[in-house]
């Protein structure tokens, strides 16, 4: 029964401790990677929020109002080439009871570990407005991050990606938050104020004025990214905006002002999809090597123990003590 027990131990420490030691360059580097045909869907909400609204009927600010905006994400693997992923991203801006504020539509090749853009699958933003339906793509050059950061995410500064700045600024480590009962590293990005872009001829109703207006857009936002660590995925994001239009002489009109971020909804089941996730990943990065290859070792020293004394006991009991004869001899 020994020898049994010992048989059994030295196989199962043989595969806790191949376990342990293929962890990290096996079981993580497959495990640690995005999926080619991603789907999702993020609301964000925000109140008493100012907006510009452009309709047939023409451009009116809105003011105390609460904006939605709904993101979906969707990977196309017929464009993905080597580690690289693509993409595809839609965002929906409206206003609650009202009509639609704005609409974009961006695709981005990233590497599937770091999160990088790669920039090598036809990176494109959409030139549509609701004024214009019909304008066509534009080729993007991406960089640093953009839709997540990378697995096992550091306390350090990264570039995230800015699509009103048409570039990258720092992202950096603030702290450690608790959302749900998962840990996240909070992350921020500021930018701005800065000119992003040219209005000329603007309704002079918009400045109280009854001459169009040449005025700049003006860009300024402070970004919050609530990180789960070991995936690198999104649990949480807010946004401070004050996109404006300014111009020399007038009040400021609002693009865009307030605080918007990711709705209960959102943020309760990304913490639920990817909090036991993480922890898994977390384990097999982390302790599962040690762990592996300790147990594995115990396991093969006490199967060989119990084979070896078993087979000890064995031959003694097999041997015996022997016979000696009294016969007398002749």
């Amino acid at each position: 029964m020994r020898r049994v027990v010992g048989y059994i131990c030295i196989f199962l420490g043989a595969l806790v401790l191949m376990v342990g030691v293929l962890a990290k360059p096996v079981l993580y580097s497959s495990l640690a990677k995005v999926p080619l045909d991603q789907k999702s869907t993020t609301v964000s909400v925000g109140e008493h929020m100012s907006a510009l609204q452009a309709s047939a009927e023409g451009i009116k600010v809105l003011s105390e109002a609460t904006l939605q905006s709904t993101r979906t994400v969707e990977g196309i693997p017929g464009k993905a080439k080597g580690n690289s992923v693509f993409w595809q991203t839609e965002v929906v801006s409206t206003a609650v009871g009202g009509n639609d504020l704005s609409y974009s539509q961006e695709g981005v090749s990233f590497d599937r570990v770091t999160g990088q853009a790669t920039n090598c699958c036809g990176d494109f933003k959409s030139a549509v407005t609701l004024e214009n339906p019909a304008a066509p793509n534009e080729t993007v050059t991406h960089a640093g991050l953009y839709f997540k950061f990378p697995f096992d995410t550091q306390k350090i500064t990264y570039q995230w990606w800015d699509g009103d700045l048409g570039r990258t600024e720092p992202m950096k480590y603030v702290r450690t938050q608790q959302i749900d009962g998962v840990e996240t590293y909070v992350f921020q990005q500021k930018s701005g104020p800065e000119s992003y872009g040219k209005k000329p001829g603007l309704p002079g109703s918009l400045f109280n004025t009854t001459d169009p207006v040449d005025a700049d857009a003006i860009y300024e936002n402070t970004r919050t990214l609530y990180i789960e660590p070991n995936t690198g995925v999104v649990i949480n994001g807010v946004e401070e905006l004050n996109k404006r239009l300014e111009a020399p002489g007038f009040t400021a009109v609002p693009i865009t002002q307030g605080t918007i971020g990711y709705n209960a909804a959102t943020i309760k089941k990304n913490a639920e999809d990817w909090g036991s996730k993480g922890q898994l990943l977390g384990l097999v990065h982390g302790p599962l090597t040690l762990i592996g290859v300790l147990l594995g070792l115990i396991l093969l020293g006490a199967g060989a123990f119990l084979s070896l004394s078993g087979l000890s006991r064995r031959t003694l009991a097999t041997a015996g003590p022997k016979a000696v004869s009294f016969a007398k001899q002749s």
